[in-house]
């Protein structure tokens, strides 16, 4: 799929996720998992058999799958599915596995009692790599198949590319938490925060430099906002996301003004917005540009050329 498939299909993904319980969930994920994932056995009830403590092994890289979609989320009841899988899996298939990955359909990301729970369980056993896989995993999947294979899981069509208007679902609630803030409830950001040399050597242009650089004042809020969020993997797994478009767009040769477009719509889609709305859109971009996320560092050493005028 190319960045202007990849847009839309998010929205349907979300959408198409919270009608998805139980059985029919599980089924939706052995169906993306046999798409999208080489040496994946979906593994299925059988008789008295059940599926002996599995819902799917990964034989190429070590991982065993367990699902859980209740239909209304409940953080005990999903640690004691998560603990009962776990036991069931050490018991029936020792040795089969190195990761044990719990699958949940919480569109929203995992209650924070159950990243404890993962950790006790890394610390009782050493020896196994634990792992949470949701929607968004399940996105960033199908972004890297066909568009027509994707139609077919999804039982829907991808719109046209002039249609599209969705960004990160995920980015919606910072996104409007920033544009309603006033200009004069803005702290100046600090002096030197990110080096010019980076913003030169980035060859954007004067205009959407100074822009990146009135941005990174709301850096503060936007670390404030991601320090509160229930799940606490959300901030590196947006930026993780950031730098793939980055390197993506960087990969099909844009220039830099076009890269930077690119990020825009990959936050936001390609609807007009609004002036608050823009200017929050750029302090999400310079936040993940102060980080590094996006576009590079100038090198060791790098200085701008002087420019030389004549007279």
């Amino acid at each position: 799929m190319d960045f202007y498939e990849r847009l839309p299909m998010r929205g349907m993904l979300w959408a198409h996720l919270h009608d998805l319980h139980g059985n029919a969930f599980q089924s939706f994920f052995h169906d993306l998992m046999v798409l999208c994932v080489p040496g994946f056995v979906d593994v299925r009830t059988h008789g008295n058999l059940g599926d002996i403590a599995s819902d799917g092994l990964d034989l190429h890289d070590g991982k065993l799958y367990a699902c859980y979609a209740p239909e209304t989320v409940n953080a005990s009841a999903t640690i004691a599915k998560f603990t009962s899988d776990f036991s069931g899996a050490m018991m029936k298939r020792s040795g089969q596995f190195t990761t044990f990955v719990f699958v949940h359909n919480d569109v929203r990301g995992v209650h924070p009692e159950i990243s404890t729970a993962l950790a006790d369980a890394r610390t009782a056993h050493p020896g196994i790599a634990f792992e949470l896989m949701g929607m968004r995993h399940f996105r960033d999947l199908l972004g890297r198949q066909d568009s027509q294979d994707v139609e077919a899981l999804l039982k829907s069509q991808l719109p046209m590319h002039h249609a599209i208007s969705v960004g990160l679902q995920e980015m919606e609630e910072l996104l409007a938490d920033l544009a309603s803030l006033r200009v004069a409830d803005i702290s100046p950001p600090p002096v030197e925060t990110v080096s010019v040399h980076k913003l030169r050597y980035s060859e954007l242009t004067e205009e959407s430099q100074a822009e990146l650089r009135d941005g990174m004042r709301h850096s503060v809020l936007i670390s404030d906002y991601y320090q509160r969020r229930i799940d606490i993997a959300e901030r590196d797994d947006v930026a993780a996301r950031f730098h793939a478009e980055y390197a993506d767009a960087v990969g099909a040769g844009l220039e830099p003004e076009d890269v930077l477009l690119r990020l825009r719509e990959f936050l936001a889609g390609n609807r007009m917005p609004s002036a608050p709305s823009y200017r929050a859109q750029t302090a999400v971009l310079a936040y993940f540009f102060e980080s590094c996320d996006i576009f590079e560092n100038a090198p060791e050493g790098w200085e701008p050329a002087l420019k030389v005028t004549t007279s």
